[in-house]
């Protein structure tokens, strides 16, 4: 017997970083996922593996070791085994081995959550092989260990967003709220190829930002702006004047330097090919942008972030957060 859980990528349509300070971000689920097979093992302990990249660890007592994989193996891997013991515990079952096998297809590094969304889908497995009930408040607040484990300053957003699917409008320790979506809309994605680190980033716009209060603070006002504008603009359905905040919010990201030439060249190349907005997604220092365009321009769209060097991906925002199931 086997739990099975399937859970979204994310991207941040407006306000990252910022909403670190208590701004508001605007965060949709796509349709990419990762995917966690769980099983029973009888030894106590627990061992996840990965099929991309293809990396295993075993995690008894407190010490991760290497079995399959890079020099980067257990700093990826071990946040899971942390998280997957987290839950255990949750249920009191702390000497409970498990088999976790991992296969996502969110490219890891570039801003489209793949560490939430897979410390999502192990929760969700594993308590659902324990046939025991776990909220979705329950699944956030759990799978922030792993997230807080991974990134110096997590906002909390990307967690949120795996779990609960659809689009919400966030804030850091405040009610989220979710914004209703009649139809999904394609967003197009933009990867740089280049992974950088979250935590690296957040901590070069917090000492960016503690250099001149005054600058924060014009910052801050303005990114709150373009997003409380941006979510009414969404709930009418203005894609046009969405797209306009999207640019505004590229600048402000600009502005406290998390920007790079990848990520303006694919930006440029998005807009100048017909895209109502495009912007960096995430941390910034390379990852992914993100661009919305009209039906007619999507190709072109596409072939230009080709040309510009990067990877285009066409994605829809989904409805539903993570999901699971046992499997017999």
């Amino acid at each position: 017997m086997k739990g099975f859980a399937v859970a979204p990528a994310k991207v941040i349509l407006t306000g990252e970083h910022f909403v670190v300070y208590g701004t508001t971000a605007i965060v949709a689920a796509v349709n990419i996922h990762s995917k966690a097979t769980v099983s029973q093992r009888s030894d106590g302990t627990i061992v996840v593996s990965s099929s991309s990249p293809r990396c295993s660890v075993s995690f008894t007592d407190g010490y991760c070791e290497v079995l399959q994989g890079r020099r980067n193996t257990r700093a990826m891997l071990e946040p899971i085994c942390h998280v997957a013991r987290a839950t255990l515990e949750h249920f009191d079952k702390e000497k409970q081995g498990l088999d976790i096998q991992i296969d996502s297809a969110i490219p890891v590094g570039v801003g489209l959550g793949s560490s939430a969304a897979v410390a999502v889908s192990t929760i969700a497995a594993t308590a659902k092989l324990l046939r025991r009930g776990l909220d979705r408040d329950a699944i956030r607040h759990l799978a922030f260990k792993s997230e807080s484990m991974i990134h110096n300053f997590p906002s909390g957003i990307d967690q949120t967003i795996s779990t609960l699917g659809g689009l919400i409008a966030y804030r850091r320790r405040r009610p989220f709220q979710r914004i209703p979506l009649k139809r999904t809309f394609q967003v197009i994605i933009g990867d740089t190829r280049r992974t950088r680190s979250t935590g690296a980033m957040v901590s070069k716009v917090k000492t960016l930002l503690a250099k001149g209060r005054r600058l924060k603070r014009q910052i801050l006002r303005s990114a709150e702006r373009i997003s409380r504008t941006a979510l009414t603009t969404l709930q009418h359905g203005d894609m046009r004047q969405f797209g306009e905040l999207m640019n505004l919010n590229h600048e402000l990201l600009r502005q406290v330097r998390v920007s790079t030439r990848e990520l303006d060249r694919l930006v440029l190349a998005a807009r100048e090919a017909g895209a109502f907005g495009a912007k960096l997604t995430g941390a910034g220092g390379g990852g992914c942008m993100i661009a919305l365009a009209p039906f007619r321009y999507t190709e072109s769209v596409l072939h230009a972030i080709r040309d510009a060097g990067g990877t285009p991906h066409l994605v829809n925002v989904q409805r539903e957060g993570v999901e699971s199931w046992l499997l017999i």
